[in-house]
């Protein structure tokens, strides 16, 4: 049954990323349908007076003009329930209950997705090396989010539609609003092989205020946020705090001077543990080991000078290396991996409580994983996701892995 216009219901009365609406439908096991039949009339003890007062002045038979509306301009509503909503977003705080979308957003699931943010007005510095570093990331296989704006954001864009490559726009408007007015005929060309996407209904205008709300979707469909550039007040360094608190990685360019406030905002982020990103190897070996099969082998690792040589071994300075092998040995070691798995696996799992039993089920199902992908998978909340791994991580029993990663 396609529950849209129930989604769109509930949305259009709790108003555009409300967290009430997780604690409403929480009531009714996240089932929009039953939820609409009991809020409709606004009698429900669940309800705020004000809440009440828009389920009763919201009318089911107006959602069906917004889905005329979304086929009509070739827009696909997609709900949290729809197999094309992107795994990574349902398990951040408050995901969007529906996106409305050009393209297919679903193959984000399956992508090393980096979200890159920054000014609006770069230092010369800052385009240079967003230039370069966008450009090698998307040669290296990954896909650059960003939010559309102009400054850093539309380089991190332009660099993939130049590699004809996947890029993700996420909108603070409505996907049928020019803003910003130089980039509204690019739309339909990301859509081509990526997406635009927004959770703010058609015709809703850029206020200030939507774009911190939609920066929880930028941090939360990526694996890492990249800043370049950012003031003390930058909305990066937003995206960039949101993403710490999703358990995702953040990199950050240096800055080009240490007394200008342009970069006062990356040195701050630096401080407190973003990792310090000269070129695009900083990012690539972060996700290398469990994205190998994403990313490509020939030349990611180059030297930030231009050569072009295919690698077949390098050492870095943390001492990790980096090997290029052939299908027939990474298969070998493939089959090596799930065999171990299976004769290690016989735990004895009295030793833990109810919530740390369910993380390590989890991680021996799915091998490395993220804190966001744990609490998907076990129905936990993430703050006792990470309050567990961090016992489990003191006790021995699981390790930390680069990207925010944990397994067995």
């Amino acid at each position: 049954m396609d529950n849209t216009m129930y989604w769109l219901w509930l949305v259009e009365c709790f108003g555009v990323g409300n967290s009430r609406i997780w604690d409403v439908l929480s009531h009714y096991d996240d089932n929009p349908v039953e939820a609409y039949e009991a809020l409709k009339d606004g009698k429900s003890s669940l309800l705020s007076p004000n809440e009440a007062k828009n389920a009763r002045n919201t009318y089911i038979e107006n959602m069906d003009e917004i889905i005329e509306y979304c086929q009509e301009s070739n827009y696909n509503i997609i709900c949290i329930d729809d197999r094309r909503y992107p795994e990574r977003l349902k398990g951040i705080y408050n995901p969007p209950a529906l996106l409305f979308c050009m393209g297919d957003p679903s193959f984000i699931n399956d992508e090393v997705v980096v979200t890159v943010v920054g000014t609006r007005r770069p230092s010369e510095y800052s385009v240079k090396f967003a230039k370069r570093i966008c450009a090698e990331l998307v040669a290296a296989g990954t896909v650059l989010a960003s939010g559309f704006a102009l400054g850093i954001d539309s380089m991190a864009h332009q660099a993939s539609l130049k590699a004809n490559a996947r890029t993700v726009a996420v909108l603070g408007c409505g996907l049928d609003v020019k803003y910003p007015a130089e980039n509204a005929d690019i739309k339909k060309i990301i859509a081509v092989h990526g997406a635009v996407i927004t959770e703010f209904f058609p015709g809703t205008r850029p206020e200030p205020k939507n774009f911190p709300q939609r920066n929880r979707i930028l941090s939360g469909i990526s694996l890492g946020t990249l800043v370049i550039e950012a003031s003390p007040r930058s909305g990066a360094l937003i995206t960039a705090d949101l993403a710490i608190n999703q358990g995702r990685d953040v990199f950050c360019v240096p800055p080009a001077d240490l007394f200008d406030q342009r970069y006062a905002g990356v040195i701050r982020l630096i401080r407190e543990g973003a990792i310090p990103t000269f070129s695009h190897l900083d990012i690539m070996f972060e996700y290398y080991e469990n994205f190998s099969h994403k990313l490509i082998s020939v030349n990611p690792f180059s030297d930030y000078s231009g050569e072009q040589n295919i690698i077949t071994e390098r050492k870095v300075s943390s001492g990790k290396k980096m090997k290029e092998t052939s299908a027939v040995e990474k298969n070998n070691e493939t089959e090596k991996n799930e065999n171990n798995v299976c004769k290690e696996n016989k735990t004895d799992y009295s030793q833990y409580n109810d919530e740390q039993k369910s993380i390590i089920m989890a991680l021996e199902r799915g091998g490395s994983l993220t804190p966001d992908e744990i609490s998907a998978l076990t129905g936990r909340d993430i703050s006792v996701i990470l309050s567990e791994l961090t016992e489990l991580e003191m006790s021995g029993d699981i390790t930390k892995r680069p990207g925010q990663r944990y397994s067995i």
